[in-house]
């Protein structure tokens, strides 16, 4: 029995849920995860090591260069630890490490806001009026010494560029960055950890996610079902960047 057939057995009220189960399956079948890894929740006490992973990952990174090249490497972890940890470890955000099973490392993670309408982390850690405030306050933080301010005001509006497009926070679900340690790229652990965050918005029936991407990963989010929105341009040529390093894209997967 093939795929439209089973299709046509399908009443047409579960139509549109079913071709996105079709779609999951079918992804998850061509982005298999290597059996060296396993992907599992995250702790808190996870984000010393999950911090440093995203400054090896994203130390490359045009804008991250702009803002930090001439900060200290560990004055950078405590100003992740310090101003970027405490949204991540809020009742909305779920993240996901990818673990080498061998050795327990983690080198690889992802993160995903939900909806504030659900509650992911179960128990009593709900979005409070208070928290949602403080989601929403996009003031910039103090900066760590060295860090070029007109980098690190460009490295936020890639991170919030989808408030501008339509982003829904109370309905809508979001990712919080995707990072592969350096010395294990290129083995699909990007493609893996997206298929996760893909398979839980699916499972709990959101009909949007939206991500930033930069010119090294829009590849993989195009290849797992985003389309592009908009672009953030930071006109960073006037610093000397690159012109690809001066756009991030502004992606959308709906379910």
């Amino acid at each position: 029995m093939n795929v439209v057939f089973c299709l046509y057995l399908i009443p047409h009220f579960e139509l549109h849920s079913s071709i996105s189960i079709l779609k999951t399956l079918k992804m998850a079948i061509a982005n298999p995860l290597d059996p060296r890894y396993k992907i599992v929740e995250a702790s808190e006490a996870d984000m010393d090591e999950i911090m440093r992973v995203c400054q090896l990952a994203f130390g490359s990174d045009e804008i991250w260069q702009l803002a930090f090249k001439a900060c200290d490497t560990e004055d950078i972890h405590s100003w992740l630890m310090e101003h970027l940890v405490p949204r991540w470890n809020m009742p909305d955000i779920i993240t996901y490490k990818c673990q080498e099973v061998s050795s327990g490392k983690i080198v690889a993670w992802t993160a995903l806001q939900f909806p504030w309408t659900q509650n992911p982390k179960k128990g009593d850690a709900v979005m409070t009026k208070e928290l949602k405030e403080e989601a929403l306050d996009h003031s910039l933080p103090p900066q760590p010494e060295g860090c070029f301010e007109p980098g690190l005001v460009e490295f936020f509006n890639c991170l919030g560029g989808a408030n501008d497009l339509g982003y829904d926070p109370e309905t809508e679900y979001h990712r919080k960055g995707t990072m592969v340690h350096p010395d294990f790229q290129k083995q699909g652990l990007g493609s893996a950890l997206t298929q996760r965050t893909n398979d839980t918005a699916d499972k709990l029936g959101s009909s949007k996610t939206w991500a930033p991407a930069r010119s090294t990963s829009i590849k993989m989010f195009r290849n797992m079902g985003f389309l592009d929105i908009g672009e953030v341009d930071g006109h960073l040529e006037r610093f000397g960047v690159p012109r690809k390093g001066s756009i991030t894209y502004i992606v959308r997967r709906d379910a």
